[in-house]
């Protein structure tokens, strides 16, 4: 990048090289829609023949999708990206999309909107990626720490073995009407006397 100061003239910037690269598991469609699926629970597509943006369900639905989804939308419209009053769900269950504002007449030869959009989406992926880390990490330890607690999360008796018959419920049938009987015959109760314990 070179930068050439005049003092005659307002400041200029010549630039050689691109202004910003960015990495994303992408594909373009044969419509020409670009389909980007960096992110674990939503796949967004931006429209250039629509001048749409919808973020898509990949297999799950509920609350955090839509939250997911309502964040991309929030951060492309502080960025000058979508309208904010086209923001709307989409046609296919589960999809949100918004229109991709339109630049001025004077920027339209410098300025794409869809380079712009790509753009903002690649910096929402990566903001939002170490949330995303921490909760994959957290749902791939949930069972190991429920299974195999840590020492500070274990009582002082540490394993205690199971014994053969335990709690109040009886597992063996017969036996509680067997003990019933011989105690009532025990206790002085005439054998003709009928009990049922059910």
């Amino acid at each position: 990048m070179k930068i050439v100061i005049d003092n005659s003239k307002p400041l200029q910037i010549k630039i050689d090289k691109p202004d910003a690269v960015v990495e994303l598991k992408a594909r373009k469609t044969i419509a020409g829609d670009i389909m980007i699926f960096d992110h674990p629970d939503i796949d967004i597509m931006v429209s250039p023949s629509k001048n749409k943006i919808f973020a898509l369900s990949k297999d799950r639905y509920g609350d955090h999708i839509y939250a997911t989804q309502s964040r991309l939308f929030e951060w492309l419209r502080r960025n000058g990206v979508v309208d904010p009053s086209k923001t709307r769900g989409g046609n296919v269950f589960g999809s949100l999309e918004s229109t991709m504002l339109i630049p001025e007449e004077k920027q339209k030869e410098n300025v794409s909107p869809v380079d712009i959009a790509v753009y903002s989406i690649a910096k929402f992926l990566h903001e939002e990626a170490p949330s995303v880390k921490g909760y994959r990490d957290y749902e791939n330890n949930f069972d190991k720490q429920l299974v195999e607690p840590s020492d500070d999360e274990t009582t002082r008796l540490g394993k205690v073995p199971h014994e053969p018959r335990q709690g109040t419920n009886n597992t063996y049938p017969g036996s509680t009407c067997c003990l019933w009987s011989c105690r009532l015959l025990l206790r002085g109760i005439n054998e003709s006397t009928t009990f049922c314990f059910m």
